[in-house]
C-alpha cells in the first residue's frame, strides 16, 4: 500500500493526538490499521473511549495491521520522502521510505490484535454541534478542574445541557451555549481533551443508553464528521447528575450585582503575577486583598500594591474591599483573550468575570485583614 505522505502525516497528527499517555492501558499504545475499501482507518482506544480517522485511498486495498503506535506515528511524522510503502509481512509490518524499516506486529492468539470498538446500539438523540463550542468547552471550562480544591467526584466533570456547560470546584465556569435540543450528561476530563481533534468542525453528535446487566445502563456518546469519529463511555447517570447544583451556579453568574468594574485584561494580569511573587511559601495560596471605587481597584499582598484603572461604563458608588484567591484569579485571566474584561461584584459571597459567553465565579474569602 503507497500512501502520499504529506497527507497521511496531517492524519497520523491528529490521531497521535488522540492518545492519552496519562492512562495506563496496553490498549492505548496500539494503533491498529485497517482498510474499509477505498479508506484507511486509524484506530486507538483506551476502552473508554475509541478514535478513528479516515484517510481516503487511491484505490480499494486489502490491508490489516496493528502496530505499536508512539513508534509508527513518531516514524510517520519524521519521514521526507514524498511516498510510504506499507507491507505486511509474516510477523512485522514493514516500512518503506527514507530507508527500510520493520515494526512488529501485535497479536492476539495468534491472531492479529483487533481493537474493541464502542458502538451505541440503543441511540436516543441525535444533533449537530459546532467545533467552536466543542473548542471552547475544553479552552475554557476545563482550566476551572485544574485547581486542587476537588472535594467530590462530580466536580471532575464538566456538566453540559443545551443551556452550556458548567464546571465548578471553589468556584465556577459557566460556558452559555445554545444546543439544538434537550439533553444533560457529564462529561470526563479524558475525552474532552478529544475536542481539540475537531476545530473548525460541524460535528454530529449522538447519544444512547446501553443495558450491560439489569442493573447498569451505559451512557454513550458519539462525535463525528467525515474525517474522524470519537465515541465514548460517559460516567454520566441520575445520581452523579443530582449533585451538580446547576441552578444556583447559573444563578450566580447571571445574577445583578451592585457593582461593575470594566478592566484591562493584561493590565490586571501582570499586577497579579507581580504580586504573587511576595506570597509566603507557608500560606496553601496566595490572597489578595482588593479595594474598589469608582476610578480604580487597589490590589495589595503583604503589604504591596498595585492599582489598576476603571475603564468607562464602570459601575461603583462606594469603596467595596474583598479578598480573593490570586491563584485563581490568575488561571482564568491567562484564558482570556479579549483585551478587556467586567468583573462584577458586591454580594460579599463571590465575584464573577464576564467575557462574552463566559462566567466565571471566584468566591470570596473571608480572612482577618492584618
Amino acid at each position: 500500500m503507497i500512501l502520499k505522505t504529506k497527507e497521511f502525516k496531517n492524519n497520523c497528527a491528529i490521531i497521535l493526538s488522540a492518545i492519552d499517555n496519562s492512562e495506563v492501558s496496553n490498549l492505548n499504545e496500539n494503533l491498529e490499521l485497517k482498510t474499509e475499501g477505498r479508506i484507511l482507518l486509524l484506530n486507538v482506544t483506551n476502552k473508554e473511549y475509541f478514535a478513528t480517522v479516515k484517510f481516503d485511498l487511491e484505490h480499494e486495498e486489502d490491508f490489516h495491521a496493528t502496530v505499536n503506535a508512539n513508534l509508527f506515528l513518531k516514524l510517520i511524522a519524521a519521514i521526507t520522502t514524498d511516498e510510504i510503502e506499507l507491507t505486511i509481512r509474516e510477523n512485522y509490518m514493514a516500512v518503506k521510505a527514507n530507508g527500510n524499516y520493520k515494526l512488529p506486529l501485535i497479536f492476539d492468539n495468534n491472531e492479529m490484535l483487533i481493537l474493541p470498538p464502542i458502538t451505541i446500539l440503543n441511540k436516543t438523540l441525535d444533533m449537530n454541534i459546532s467545533g467552536e463550542i466543542l473548542n471552547n468547552i475544553l479552552q475554557y471550562n476545563s482550566k476551572e478542574l485544574v485547581k486542587t480544591s476537588i472535594a467530590k467526584p462530580v466536580q471532575k466533570l464538566y456538566y453540559l445541557d443545551q443551556e452550556g456547560c458548567i464546571t465548578f470546584t471553589t468556584g465556577a465556569c459557566v460556558n452559555n451555549f445554545v444546543l439544538e435540543k434537550p439533553v444533560k450528561i457529564l462529561l470526563n476530563n479524558r475525552l474532552v481533551k478529544l475536542f481539540k481533534l475537531f476545530k473548525n468542525s460541524l460535528v454530529k453528535f449522538t447519544l444512547g443508553y446501553d443495558a450491560i446487566s439489569e442493573s447498569i445502563v451505559q451512557t454513550k456518546v458519539l462525535f463525528e464528521t467525515p474525517a474522524i469519529s470519537l465515541t465514548a463511555i460517559l460516567p454520566s447517570d441520575d445520581s452523579l447528575l443530582a449533585q451538580v447544583p446547576v441552578e444556583k451556579i447559573r444563578g450566580l453568574a447571571n445574577r445583578t450585582f451592585n457593582y461593575s468594574a470594566i478592566v484591562n485584561t493584561e493590565e490586571l494580569l501582570q499586577a497579579v503575577n507581580r504580586l504573587i511573587l511576595f506570597n509566603d511559601k507557608k500560606d496553601a495560596f496566595p490572597l489578595g486583598d482588593f479595594k474598589c471605587n469608582s476610578d480604580e481597584i487597589c490590589i495589595s499582598n503583604k503589604g504591596s500594591t498595585e492599582n489598576i484603572k476603571s475603564g468607562n461604563g464602570s459601575n461603583v458608588e462606594e469603596e467595596y474591599s474583598m479578598t480573593l484567591n490570586l491563584d485563581s484569579l490568575k488561571t482564568i485571566l491567562e484564558t482570556c483573550i479579549e483585551p478587556q474584561i467586567t468583573i462584577n461584584f458586591g454580594n460579599n459571597q463571590a465575584i464573577v468575570i464576564c467575557r462574552g459567553q463566559i462566567k466565571n465565579v471566584i468566591p470570596e474569602i473571608t480572612r482577618r485583614v492584618i
